[in-house]
């Protein structure tokens, strides 16, 4: 490898050989593993792995598959994408690994180490440059907001390790046209992209549009503008391919509807099987998008109360993404990739650039849309009202940005003298340094343990903890009233809404299967249950309440009840 950075003194002589080996993809995953396992140590004795809600839920969902009261594949329900779950099935069936975390921690590790080396190969793709692919992929794996969240159980990993190599594949299917190998592999990483968060499907879409526009038989000649009435008339603007590339317009129909097809049969498979499986399962196929539980139906309660700042608001949705991205990527490095983009598109060389930088910024594109639509919500501080409730949420959708970011950071660095590159070595460092004062805040790791994304510990969780003894509970585990996995209870003795027939018979007949019942305010238990005169009745002819907090209840059925059943 060359850095084109002299190293003339004895350790500079001692240091090339290490730089060397480490600038390979087997490099790359040799670092990538140790900082995996270094930051999953650290934030598992820091308690953390499991500090986002939705890291319990994911696990939840995948343990309920596997040991539950009513286990098999309908529990992977019709909203979250089903990919991550079943990878994370056959871990949580061991108990220590469920309930501490560490089965999401092995799947977003192998999943960031993956991604780390099939980043090392994009840059190296673009540039020729083993130097500039290693200082793209040391950009990725050192990164905060990653290191932390590849510890968790959260989906954005295995997303990102989708996403780059169904890109890396497309970007060489590009390169070498002739060779539908390279199709076939990113349109199979599509579809485990479009199998484990919606980002995905965008992501597909996006590919397929490529595919189309750099195998349709015309072209767009833009030296028209440049003649006299050229823009007036736009004559001769559309060139067909044949008179540049010797083909014939059939041959290149011919060659758009082989590849199109063949791509989309398997990229968008995952797409059509999730729109049968909730028809199968749920009777509706669109059941994801406006069920009780779907992200719609949610951001409907901070447009009621005037906080979805970016809803309908086209520069709003790109600045609160923009800055998201920017927070977790790093300010340094971050603009320092601006730079990297304009100097690909404008001084790079190659077909396709314009192409291959929407392929990158696809994640962008997505989260800027699906602000504006009100189907996802971001609030981020110093541009959230500070009058909100919560000025920090859903930030680590960022990181879905930093392969991006480090992809054209190595292609700055390809591209700059020998000055630069250290100047770029030494601006990864102080980026660093930033960190280390607190200066940047690691995002992703603030809104875990902080922020609205938190699953903050409750009373009610211990009081579970020093006194359940037996028998089954009922609990909406939508509202989070307490955490399972650190309750002790043990999966298989939990009645949630996903168990039929145990849910609906309990809502009429609470004393049916339950010995516990654990109810927060206005969740469905608490509606159906404990709130209607006639249900509260025959609650307490049975049940003894046992705990009280302003929000939740816990009731433990009689004593003498339970020992005639």
């Amino acid at each position: 490898m060359q850095f084109s950075i002299d190293l003339k003194n004895g350790i500079g002589t001692r240091l090339r050989p290490w730089l060397s080996r480490l600038a390979t993809p087997w490099g790359v995953g040799v670092l990538a593993t140790l900082l995996a396992m270094g930051a999953t140590t650290f934030f598992y004795f820091q308690d953390t792995i499991v500090a986002y809600g939705d890291a319990e839920s994911h696990l939840n969902i995948a343990k309920r598959v596997v040991d539950s009261l009513t286990p098999g594949a309908a529990q992977l329900g019709g909203i979250w994408l089903p990919l991550p779950h079943v990878l994370l099935a056959p871990l949580v069936y061991f108990d220590f690994l469920w309930r501490s975390g560490l089965a999401g921690s092995m799947i977003s590790g192998v999943a960031f180490v993956v991604a780390a080396i099939f980043l090392f190969k994009i840059v190296k793709l673009l540039t020729g440059s083993r130097g500039a692919a290693f200082i793209g992929a040391l950009v990725f794996v050192l990164n905060p907001n990653l290191l932390y969240l590849q510890s968790t159980p959260m989906t954005e990993l295995p997303l990102i390790a989708f996403f780059v190599l169904s890109t890396y594949f497309f970007l060489r299917y590009l390169r070498e046209q002739e060779n539908i190998l390279p199709l076939v592999a990113s349109a199979f990483f599509g579809f485990c992209a479009a199998l484990s968060r919606y980002d995905g499907w965008f992501l597909v879409a996006i590919e397929a549009g490529i595919l189309f526009l750099i195998s349709f038989p015309y072209t767009v000649d833009w030296k028209v503008f440049s003649r006299p009435l050229g823009f007036a008339t736009l004559h001769g603007f559309f060139v067909r391919r044949e008179n540049l590339y010797g083909e014939s317009r059939k041959g290149l129909f011919q060659k758009l509807e082989g590849r199109v097809v063949l791509f989309a049969t398997l990229a968008f498979f995952g797409i059509v099987l999730w729109l049968v499986w909730d028809a199968l399962i749920l009777g509706d196929p669109l059941y994801f998008t406006h069920s009780q539980f779907s992200a719609s139906s949610q951001q409907q309660g901070w447009l009621a109360r005037g906080e979805l700042p970016a809803y309908h608001d086209l520069w709003q949705s790109f600045l609160y993404y923009f800055f998201t991205a920017l927070g977790n990527a790093g300010v340094l490095v971050f603009a320092a990739a601006l730079v990297g983009l304009g100097m690909y598109l404008f001084r790079g060389q190659g077909k396709h650039r314009a192409l291959t930088a929407l392929l990158l910024f696809t994640p962008f594109v997505f989260y800027v849309a699906t602000l504006y639509m009100g189907q996802s919500v971001i609030f981020i501080p110093h541009i959230t009202p500070p009058d909100f409730e919560w000025t920090l949420f859903n930030v680590r959708y960022g990181v879905i940005m930093i392969p991006a970011v480090a992809t054209l950071f190595g292609y700055l660095f390809f591209k700059s003298r020998s000055v630069g590159k250290i100047a770029l070595v030494i601006l990864i460092a102080a980026q660093f340094g930033l960190y280390g004062v607190g200066y940047s805040k690691v995002l992703s790791f603030e809104d875990g343990v902080r922020g609205l994304s938190s699953a903050k510990p409750r009373d009610a969780e211990r009081f579970m903890q020093q006194n359940y003894d037996e028998g089954l509970v009922l609990l909406d585990d939508f509202s989070r009233p307490m955490s399972i996995p650190r309750s002790g209870i043990p999966m298989r003795n939990i009645i949630y809404i996903g168990n039929k027939p145990y849910w609906e018979g309990s809502l009429r007949e609470p004393e049916k299967y339950a010995t516990w019942i654990v109810t927060q305010k206005d969740d469905q238990i608490w509606k159906s249950v404990y709130e209607p005169p006639e249900m509260q009745g025959r609650l307490f002819k049975y049940f003894t309440k046992v705990y009280t907090s302003p929000e939740i209840l816990i009731f433990k059925k009689t004593s003498a009840l339970i020992l005639s059943d």
